[in-house]
């Protein structure tokens, strides 16, 4: 099935584009949407994504069809993506 993403700097800077699609098997969920995200755009994909114990960064918002999904929640990776899902990373950023 086709997944919609828009990335957000520093991920749009890895995979050369800030809106693509993206496939993966049917019953999906985001732990295999983002190992497929760094399965196709690599060392730099993955460099941005994760920590050194291979968490997700948790400065990352993911939405799925514009719908927060906590990663701060042990089963946030296991969120079902559906064919024609729109799923947005986009990087958290304060300051002062």
């Amino acid at each position: 099935m086709v997944i919609h993403l828009k990335l957000f700097s520093p991920l749009s800077d890895a995979a050369g584009a800030a809106e693509l699609c993206l496939s993966v098997e049917e019953k999906a969920n985001l732990r295999n949407l983002v190992e497929a995200l760094v399965a196709r755009f690599g060392g730099e994909m993955k460099k941005h994504l994760f920590d050194v114990e291979g968490r997700i960064i948790p400065s990352w918002a993911v939405f799925i069809n514009k719908r927060v999904v906590p990663l701060n929640q042990p089963d946030a990776l296991e969120a079902q993506v559906e064919a024609g899902d729109e799923v947005s990373f986009i990087l958290n950023i304060a300051g002062g």
